[in-house]
């Protein structure tokens, strides 16, 4: 997301980019389950927003049905890939949970800025 030229992109888009989808629509479940994983993690932190409470797959009878609809980075999200970014930040703060992770790489960050600590 952080790469696409827009500031949404659509979940047929992103899939594709990240093997969950092929050229084709065809679905790999596995990835899927994946992705919608990772994604709810995102968004119950406040990094990502969906157009659809469902991030676009309902679950139907061991299958799913799938929607085309948008995603996007919001400033947390890209506060959150500042922290990733930064290997001193990032090497403090992995082992919490995503929303403290933010905060505190952030304070790191900034203390890295100012010359409060050293790389």
């Amino acid at each position: 997301m952080e790469n696409y030229d827009k500031h949404e992109i659509s979940s047929y888009e992103l899939w594709q980019k990240i093997g969950v989808m092929d050229s084709k629509h065809c679905i790999d479940e596995d990835m899927l389950d994946k992705f919608l994983g990772h994604i709810k993690v995102l968004d119950d932190n406040g990094c990502v927003e969906c157009s659809n409470k469902n991030f676009g797959v309902v679950p139907t009878c061991g299958n799913y049905r799938i929607a085309n609809v948008t995603f996007r980075l919001t400033a947390q999200g890209y506060e959150f890939l500042d922290v990733l970014k930064n290997d001193t930040a990032f090497n403090k703060v992995k082992d919490f949970a995503i929303s403290n992770a933010i905060d505190i790489g952030k304070q790191i960050i900034v203390q890295l800025a100012t010359g409060a600590i050293h790389g």
